[in-house]
C-alpha cells in the first residue's frame, strides 16, 4: 500500500515516529495515546430467584488500536458458585461439567468461563443489542459507532438474597497477550436515557475494570521496522539489521521462510506468524520516501509491505509522529485525520 502526504515544512526534520498499528505496538504508557484502554463494565438490571441479569460492554477507548481477528476473549474466575444460565450476544467456549444440574442445564458451570463474541449473522434468537461482531472493535478515534460491543447473560445458583459478587481475574486477549485487566470494582450505576432522552433510567449496580495494554506483554521482539529514502540520495536507509529478531533463511526454518519457498502445512505453525526472511525479518515494513522538495511544501510517499504469511490486515492505520503535521497537510490514497495528543505535537 503505498501513501503520498504533503506537507509545508522543511524535510530535513523527517519522521520522529512512525508505528504501524496492529493491535501489538505500544507500552504500557503510550505517549501517542496516555490515555488508551479497553473498558469492561457489568450492569446488573434485573434480580432473579437466584442471582442476577447483567449487560457486559467492552468498550475500546484507543485513538487507534483496533481489535482485529480473530476477535476478542474475555476471561475472569467466578467468586462463588456461580453459574452462567443463558447468554444472547455471546457464548462461553467451555459448557464445563453440570452434572450436578438434574432439571435445568446451565449455558456454562465453568469456575473460569471464557466468553466470545457472536458473528454478525448470528440468528436472533441468539442476539443482544450492540452484539455479535466477531470479536473485532474500532478504535475509538476512528469510528466510535464500531468501538464496543455488549452481550447479556444470566447469572444463578447464588443464595435468594445475594446481590452478587464482582468476578475476579479478569483476562483479556484482544486477540492475543498484552492487556492487564484491574479489578472489577463498584462504581456508580449506569444511567441511560429513555422515551426519547427525556427519562433517565439507572441499573442496579455497576462493575468496571480497564484493562491496559504493553508491548512487552504482547510481543518479545517488534513486530514493524522503518526504513527511509529520498529523492536526492540513491541510497536507501533501510531496517536495521535483526530489527524483528534474527534466524537463518532456509526452507526448514519455522520462524521465517526465504522467498519463493512454499509456506509448510503443518498444524504446529496454525497459531505462530511466518514471515519473509529479510534482513530485518519484520512482519512489517513501513518505508518513507522523500519525493519532492518544492519551495513551501514537500512530497512524500509513505509504503507499508505486509512480509507476514499467516495474517491479513484489513482494518490497519499508520500513525505518524512529525512536527509539519501541525501546519497544512494534504493526504492522498487513504483518509487521515489529526489525533489529539498529550504534550505532543504533529500526529497524523
Amino acid at each position: 500500500m503505498k501513501l503520498r502526504i504533503f506537507a509545508r515544512i522543511s524535510p530535513l526534520a523527517l519522521v520522529s515516529a512512525i508505528v504501524l498499528t496492529l493491535c501489538s505496538l505500544s507500552d504500557c504508557y503510550d505517549p501517542m495515546d496516555p490515555n488508551g484502554n479497553i473498558t469492561v463494565t457489568f450492569d446488573t438490571y434485573k434480580w432473579t430467584t437466584d442471582g442476577y441479569m447483567a449487560r457486559v460492554t467492552i468498550q475500546n477507548y484507543h485513538q487507534y488500536r483496533h481489535i482485529e481477528k480473530p476477535g476478542w476473549k474475555l476471561g475472569w474466575t467466578w467468586a462463588r458458585d456461580e453459574v452462567i444460565w443463558s447468554m444472547s450476544g455471546a457464548f462461553a467456549a467451555q459448557q464445563g461439567n453440570c452434572s450436578s444440574f438434574k432439571f435445568q442445564i446451565p449455558h456454562s458451570c465453568k469456575k473460569n468461563p471464557v466468553i466470545l463474541d457472536l458473528i454478525p449473522d448470528a440468528s436472533p434468537e441468539n442476539r443482544s443489542e450492540d452484539c455479535c461482531h466477531g470479536g473485532l472493535l474500532s478504535a475509538w478515534a476512528i469510528d466510535p459507532s464500531k468501538s464496543f460491543s455488549s452481550f447479556e447473560i444470566q447469572v444463578g445458583n447464588l443464595e435468594g438474597s445475594s446481590t452478587g459478587h464482582a468476578p475476579l481475574n479478569l483476562t483479556l486477549m484482544a486477540p492475543g497477550p498484552g492487556y492487564t485487566c484491574g479489578p472489577l470494582v463498584d462504581t456508580d450505576p449506569t444511567v441511560s436515557s429513555d422515551i426519547g432522552g427525556r427519562r433517565e433510567v439507572q441499573v442496579f449496580r455497576t462493575w468496571k475494570s480497564t484493562c491496559i495494554y504493553s508491548s512487552f506483554l504482547a510481543n518479545k521482539a517488534p513486530v514493524c521496522c522503518v526504513s527511509l529514502s529520498t529523492f536526492y540520495n540513491p541510497r536507501i536507509t533501510s531496517c536495521p539489521t535483526c530489527s524483528c529478531g534474527c534466524k537463518d533463511a532456509g526452507p526448514n526454518t519455522s520462524f521465517c521462510i526465504s522467498e519463493g519457498t512454499a509456506l509448510p502445512q503443518s498444524d504446529a505453525l496454525s497459531d505462530t506468524d511466518v514471515v519473509q526472511c529479510t534482513n530485518h525479518n519484520c512482519p512489517v515494513r513501513v518505508h518513507w520516501h522523500l519525493k519532492n522538495n518544492y519551495l513551501d511544501h514537500w512530497r512524500v510517499k509513505l509504503t507499508v509491505s505486509n512480509y507476514n504469511y499467516k495474517r491479513n490486515y484489513s482494518s490497519w492505520n499508520v500513525l505518524v509522529q512529525h512536527p509539519g503535521f501541525g501546519q497544512s497537510v494534504i493526504t492522498y490514497s487513504f483518509n487521515s485525520s489529526i489525533l489529539p495528543t498529550v504534550g505532543l505535537e504533529g500526529d497524523c
